[in-house]
């Protein structure tokens, strides 16, 4: 009888360890963080024009660091086609381009375009956008 109540208490221990050991795996390893699909909808925002930009009483933009693609929805009246997309730093400065093609879809023009914010700091900034040959709009956005 004490043999067997013996290897019961062993057995639970042993469940009991195993069960704090995976806790303790799962909790050391690191956060993987799933790449972002960000909508920005473009339509109701008035556009920034050109290169000093006067501040705006309209909410910013948001999007987390971890974004890896944005689906802009232009402004009405935008056209389809080519665009380039940029990221300004408050001074100007571009932080990135890219380039990507505006499609019509369900009568909104929509911009795909791949980015990596990883190696933005959180902060106030400015996306630009521009249809080549034209000039650059500007668009308050805070990455989180």
């Amino acid at each position: 009888m004490d043999r067997r109540r013996t290897q019961i208490w062993l057995a639970a221990a042993a469940v009991f360890i195993f069960a704090i050991a995976g806790w303790f795996w799962v909790r050391s390893r690191p956060q993987v963080q799933t790449a972002a699909v960000v909508v920005l909808d473009l339509r109701g925002r008035a556009t920034v024009r050109g290169e000093n930009p006067p501040e705006t009483s309209q909410s910013p933009l948001q999007a987390p660091r971890n974004a890896r693609s944005l689906n802009l929805e232009l402004p009405i009246g935008s056209n389809e086609g080519p665009y380039d997309i940029t990221l300004l730093d408050p001074s100007g400065a571009e932080l990135f381009r890219t380039s990507a093609m505006a499609k019509l879809e369900d009568h909104i023009v929509v911009l795909r375009a791949d980015v990596d914010l990883a190696g933005v700091s959180p902060g106030s900034y400015f996306l630009g956008l521009r249809q080549r040959g034209t000039e650059w709009m500007r668009f308050p956005i805070r990455v989180l």
